[in-house]
């Protein structure tokens, strides 16, 4: 069975790899929030690789269009150095990458079906809620959720940017039971939507969610970046401890399933 190591590139952003594949999710390489954005949002972590220098990608997977899932400071360099790679997203994500310059037999449409993305493992495009779930006049989807499936039918979901809604939690559970969750956790709060910061889930409802879809294993991200849209490890202990979790909490690195 081909195995796939996970590494956290911070907010969103991880690099799965097999011995012979390498992807990339939500890759946020830069500052460019704070420089493009909000001066105020500024990277808390350091930068784990520039993006000019990862030549591996085989494959980018985009879940929407906001600049720290779908970077202007990274995507267009990324995708220079690693020639062969070729990117995945919803209509907004890939009419960005048309701007930066990306060819048409580079971009790939996010299907809500099963299709092969590398040898050993198959993707699903499923909504996402940022805030709410939104589609084009094509019934395309604006931002999406990825679930992976291996060989024997494993399922990992990387949320990208998402809440809790009850359309989500059904599509998921119409795929099968998951082994892993990728969830973000930073809650969606008064004081974070007056700045204009559209929060996901928090992080009792990470939890409860990944009980919902029989989720084994849970690794809550989107937490790290950014002073204003923070969680604490310890928080998410606390939490964990407190509802009796039977979820295990992952770190980086970690292997897929």
């Amino acid at each position: 069975m081909t195995s796939f190591s996970v590494n956290f590139l911070g907010q969103a952003g991880f690099r799965l790899s097999s011995a012979t594949h390498t992807i990339y999710i939500d890759p946020y390489l830069s500052d460019s929030v704070r420089i493009l954005d909000v001066p105020d949002l500024v990277r808390q972590v350091p930068v784990p690789v520039e993006a000019h220098e990862i030549q591996d990608a085989d494959v980018v997977l985009i879940t929407h269009e906001h600049i720290d899932h779908c970077d202007p400071h990274t995507l267009p360099a990324l995708a220079a150095a690693s020639s062969q790679a070729w990117f995945v997203g919803p209509t907004p994500v890939l009419n960005r990458l048309r701007e930066w310059g990306l060819p048409e037999e580079r971009l790939q449409l996010a299907q809500e079906n099963w299709t092969r993305l590398v040898p050993g493992l198959e993707l699903c495009a499923v909504p996402a809620a940022h805030p709410c779930i939104e589609r084009d006049s094509r019934g395309c989807l604006a931002c999406v959720g990825y679930v992976l499936k291996g060989e024997t039918g494993e399922l990992a979901y990387f949320a990208g940017d998402t809440g809790v809604v009850q359309e989500l939690i059904d599509t998921l559970k119409g795929l099968g039971q998951f082994q892993t969750a990728f969830l973000p956790v930073n809650e969606q709060n008064f004081f974070r939507a007056r700045r204009g910061i559209i929060g996901n889930m928090s992080v009792r409802e990470a939890f409860l969610f990944a009980e919902e879809i029989g989720a084994a294993k849970i690794f809550p991200c989107h937490w790290d970046m950014f002073a204003a849209n923070t969680a604490y490890p310890e928080e998410i202990t606390l939490i964990r401890d407190k509802l009796q979790a039977s979820c295990v909490v992952l770190s980086s690195p970690c292997e897929l399933f």
